[in-house]
Parts: structure tokens; sequence; C-alpha cells
């Protein structure tokens, strides 16, 4: 890994395990984790060898993990305190910390399963992270993703460019330049307001500017913020699941 990569990655590590009150602001991604353990639950074989990447405190461990027979899940994030959190709420797992875009798991491959819900849109690189996940897949073996695309914030964007500024949140791929199998599913939460909106991506680690962002000015952040409100505060989240399938051995 590359040292702005690595740096990159620390940033994002430590957002997420200041995210205390995580749980409490994270409707969309529980919902979210319901909807990929669905997928998950209806392709697993008995027992199987999961890897979850991104646990963070288990949403979706805990909507899949007692469903499958005889699982052996391993539990992986990049922030130490989101898995101690993920695996104390899931006593039946395991954990180790790594970063899963470059994952290191020396003696865990391989896995029938490899899920990740909300995680992967922090990668730097989708396309190479995906190949290094797919190598660890035992023969037709299961890669089972949600990620953020496109359209995701559109009102917070929107507001933002009315008024002559690029919002310093995410902006997301078109899911049509995902180029693997998908299913796509939009997600909503209103709030009472555009400080609220910003209050909960903090609490989720996910109110770090992009690199390079520069800061709006007060009154400028005023105007936007009553233009998000008078549209109804909805944080839109644009989802896509994707799934990649190993090939069988002849």
């Amino acid at each position: 890994m590359t040292e702005p990569m690595a740096n990159a990655a620390a940033r994002i590590a430590r957002a997420f395990d200041a995210a205390a009150a995580y749980d409490a602001h994270a409707i969309v991604q529980r919902q979210v984790a319901d909807w990929l353990a669905e997928r998950v639950v209806a392709v697993a074989p008995p027992a199987p060898r999961v890897l979850e990447v991104g646990c963070g405190t288990g949403f979706l461990t805990a909507a899949t993990l007692p469903r499958l027979v005889r699982p052996d899940w391993l539990m992986t994030d990049i922030a130490p305190a989101m898995l101690a959190r993920g695996l104390a709420a899931n006593p039946g797992a395991r954990g180790r910390v790594t970063d899963g875009e470059h994952p290191d798991l020396p003696g865990e491959a391989p896995f029938d399963l490899i899920v990740s819900s909300l995680a992967v849109q922090w990668f730097a690189d989708l396309d190479a992270g995906f190949q290094r996940l797919a190598a660890l897949l035992a023969p037709g073996g299961r890669l089972l993703v949600t990620t953020l695309v496109r359209g995701t914030f559109a009102a917070w964007h929107a507001a933002h460019e009315a008024e002559g500024f690029v919002a310093g949140s995410p902006v997301y791929p078109p899911v049509e330049s995902l180029g693997w199998p998908v299913e796509a599913r939009t997600f909503e939460q209103r709030h009472g307001t555009a400080a609220e909106f910003m209050r909960a991506l903090r609490a989720i680690g996910a109110g770090t500017p992009r690199e390079g962002h520069r800061p709006i000015p007060p009154g400028a952040m005023r105007r936007i913020a009553k233009r998000f409100e008078a549209d109804g505060a909805v944080a839109t989240y644009e989802v896509a699941l994707i799934e990649i399938a190993a090939p069988r051995s002849c």
C-alpha cells in the first residue's frame, strides 16, 4: 500500500473509531444490511466460511449469522473500536482488524462467502479491491456487497450547486459504470434540519470532507442549509447490491 493510501485508510479508521453514536443514527445502514442479509441467506451453503469486510458494529452479522447452518463467520474492520463493538454484539463470530481493500488474513482463505454492507465505497480503487477479495474465494464462492452510487445525497448536492458551491461529501460512481451484476434500491432518511443531517453524518463516521474540499463560508452554508430544508431535508441513499461468483473447479 502506498503512503497516501495508508494515510487515507488511517483517516477513515479514526473517523469510524470516533463514531460512538453510530447505532442511533445509522438508520439506513441497518435497512441496507437487512436487505443484503436476505440475499446472503438465500445463497449460503451449509457450514459456510464467511468473511465480512467493514463489519462496523455488526448490523449485517446480526441479521445473517443466526440464520445460517454452522457458519464460521470472520468479522473484519479497519477501525478497532467498531470491530470490538461488533464482536461484543455477535459472540458467535470471530474478528480481525484489517483493511478490507488490502486484506491481510494469513491462514484464513478460502471463503465460501465474502460479504460487506456499505463499506467498499471507502475503497480507493474498487476494481482492484474486488480483485483482491475475489482471490480469497473458494471455487464457486460468492462476493456479495452493497455500496453507494451516484444520486446519494442528491438534494444536499443540489442545494450546494444552487449557491455555486460543491458539497464536501463524496460523489459516488454511476451504477452503470460498476461493470458487475447489480440490483439497485433507494433508501431515504428524513431529517428535521440541515444541522441534524450533518450531525448524523458525523455520528456514523462519514462527516469528514473528501480530500481537497475547501471550507464553505458560513453565510453560504446558511443559504445552502435553507435550500436543503426547503426541499424536505431528505438524505437519499442510492445503493447497489453487487454479486460476483467465483468459477467452480472442474
